[in-house]
This record gives structure tokens, C-alpha cells and sequence, in this order.
């Protein structure tokens, strides 16, 4: 971008207005996130963060702070998006980090979300550059979303899990991410290169290939699998737990 870009916690009304209204331009759905619902969280505890280039805000992220079952903070990332004319830039990349320090301040180690796992450049962006790992598959996790993303679509969603702590993140956040080493007892599940592309051209073959992944991967996780990384070519690399 022609200017740096700054990330800081959202406070004001006015940054909540701005986050919500920057959230449903990007998903092209009103209210995606309303405005008193940001300023709610992030006034009482929770995570609303914005990315600004001089003074427009860019990009934003929102997590919700929550308790493991053994009783450990853990931060679920819920929504993160970057306006569409800043994409591919960084800025993604500058909130996540963000997101990581924050957490971190507060004494929070795991950080999880959720993706579409037919989406290669997100399942790239978490896996490989982010350092984390997809931990479970949930088919239909939300039901049905009027998104423009996500409508008409099942809502298949790769779990991630980011341990903040662990050297395979810190070695990303560095910069230099580890790329996948494929073995003899590694699993591959292939997605398509731009599946959102392929849905407009072929919508069966669409629906096909994301009925193939999700039993591919659903067959992974059951048998004691996890997420390590994904290659250039459009493919999961999955190892034992």
C-alpha cells in the first residue's frame, strides 16, 4: 500500500460503525456485524481490532474471549476481513500479528477460527504463513448463510487452531514459515485451485468436488489426523495427532 498501515484496538462508537459497515461491504450483507455489538465488545472485554491506512480503515478483525474445558483462556477469532482494493497487501497478515500480541498481553495462548476449507489462497494463508493447524472438520457448521460468499453453499468448516507459543508460529511470524514436507505417512486432500471461480462455471462440479473434500477430510480427522499444511499446488498435507 502507498502508506503504512497502523493496527489499533477499535474503541470509539464511531470506529464500530465504521468496522461494522467496512464488515458488510466486504460479505455484501447488512449487518454482518452490528455496530452495537462491536462497541459492546470491545468496551467489555473483547477483541475488536481495525487496520488503518492514514485514516481509513482498511481491514478489522473481532474475537471473543472464551474458557477451554479445563479452564484455560482461549480466544476464538470470529471474523476477520480486509477491504477489497487493500487485498493481497499484508494487511491481513498485520492483524493476525496484531491478533497474536494482544493475546499474548493477556495471557491467552490459543487462538482458534474457522474457514471454508474449499478456499486454497485462506487454507495457504493459515497454514502455511499463519503457522497454525486445522484441528477438526465440521460439515454444515453454521447452516445456511445469505452472505454473497456463502449462499447457497453448506457451510463445511475447517477448524484452526493457532498456538501462539509454539516454534512453528514463531518461525511464521518471522517470516519464514516452514513449507510441508509430504511422507510416506502424511495424508493429501486436494481442493480446487479457486473454487469460488469453478462454482460459477460449474455448479455441480462445484457441489461434487465439496462433497469429495468433505469426506476426504472427515475420513482424515477421524482417524486421528491434523491439518499441518498446505502446498502451492492446492493441497492439505495431514499427519498423525
Amino acid at each position: 500500500m502507498r502508506e503504512a498501515v497502523a493496527v489499533r484496538p477499535l474503541t470509539s462508537l464511531e470506529d464500530a460503525r465504521a468496522a461494522s459497515a467496512l464488515f458488510d461491504r466486504i460479505w455484501q450483507e447488512r449487518r454482518v456485524m452490528g455496530a452495537p455489538l462491536l462497541r459492546a465488545m470491545a468496551t467489555h472485554g473483547g477483541q475488536v481490532l481495525g487496520a488503518f491506512a492514514g485514516d481509513e480503515l482498511v481491514g478489522a478483525l473481532v474475537g471473543l474471549v472464551g474458557l477451554t474445558e479445563d479452564g484455560r483462556n482461549v480466544l476464538h477469532s470470529h471474523i476477520t476481513g480486509v477491504a477489497p482494493e487493500a487485498q493481497h497487501r499484508g494487511v491481513g497478515f498485520l492483524l493476525k500479528r496484531a491478533q497474536r500480541d494482544w493475546s499474548l498481553a493477556r495471557g491467552i495462548e490459543v487462538v482458534t477460527w474457522t474457514m471454508d476449507p474449499m478456499v486454497a489462497r485462506n487454507a495457504r494463508f493459515n497454514l502455511h504463513k499463519l503457522g497454525a493447524i486445522g484441528a477438526e472438520f465440521h460439515r454444515d457448521f453454521y447452516g445456511p448463510m445469505e452472505d454473497a460468499f456463502n449462499r447457497g453453499e453448506r457451510s463445511d468448516r475447517l477448524e484452526i487452531r493457532w498456538d501462539l507459543r509454539s516454534e512453528r508460529v514463531a518461525t511464521a511470524m518471522d517470516g519464514t514459515p516452514a513449507d510441508p514436507a509430504v511422507t510416506h505417512a502424511s495424508t493429501v486432500v486436494q481442493v480446487p485451485e479457486d473454487y469460488h471461480a469453478l462454482r460459477e462455471k460449474d455448479p455441480a462440479e462445484a457441489r461434487r468436488r465439496r462433497d469429495q473434500v468433505a469426506d476426504e477430510l472427515a475420513a482424515a480427522f477421524e482417524g486421528g489426523f491434523e491439518a499441518t499444511g498446505f502446498l502451492r499446488e492446492g493441497a492439505y498435507v495431514l499427519e498423525r495427532a
